[in-house]
Formats: structure tokens, C-alpha cells, sequence
């Protein structure tokens, strides 16, 4: 038998509803739209933590952007997270380093 613990953090609802209207259904990294619409309607793309909770990073709108799935993918898997991050901090001025 395995034990495991998960913790999990609560995020706002109100901050991911206010990036992805500020996004307008447009990856806030590549710019690319939305590949999709989600069962709802609305464009599908995932609020992403630029500093991750589990790092101590804030749940507000100056450490969260919308992505498409890929870019998502990429900030998580992907070499040139460094480079991106740059960008990032520089095309948007909401954002602050934490």
C-alpha cells in the first residue's frame, strides 16, 4: 500500500475570469486565438502562474496570463522558459515579478 499527501491551493475565480476577459480569447504570449471554444462558449485558454503558488507565487492578476495550450505546455516543459519570461514582463505592463 502507498500513501500519498496532494496539496492543493485555492485560487480566486475572479482572477482567472479577469485574465482571460483582459486576454479576449488571444494566447497573452504567442497572440495566437484561442484554438477552441469550451463547452460554455467562450475561448479555451488556461490562466498560468508566472510565479507558481507552490512557490510561493501570489493568485492576483500581476503574476497570472492567459495561455493557449501549447505556449501553457511550453512555460511548464520547454528550454527557453527564461527568454519567455523576459518577453513577458516587458509586453505587459500588469505583470510584476514576484
Amino acid at each position: 500500500m502507498v500513501t500519498t499527501q496532494v496539496t492543493q491551493y485555492q485560487r480566486d475565480p475572479k482572477v482567472k475570469a479577469w485574465v482571460l476577459k483582459e486576454a479576449n480569447g488571444y494566447c497573452e504570449c504567442c497572440d495566437s486565438e484561442a484554438p477552441f471554444l469550451n463547452a460554455d462558449g467562450e475561448p479555451f485558454l488556461e490562466v498560468h502562474h508566472l510565479r507558481h503558488l507552490a512557490d510561493g507565487g501570489s493568485d492576483r492578476v500581476t503574476n497570472a496570463i492567459a495561455l493557449c495550450p501549447n505556449c501553457h505546455r511550453e512555460f511548464h516543459y520547454g528550454q527557453s522558459i527564461t527568454t519567455k519570461l523576459v518577453a513577458l514582463y516587458a509586453k505587459h505592463s500588469r505583470l510584476i515579478r514576484e
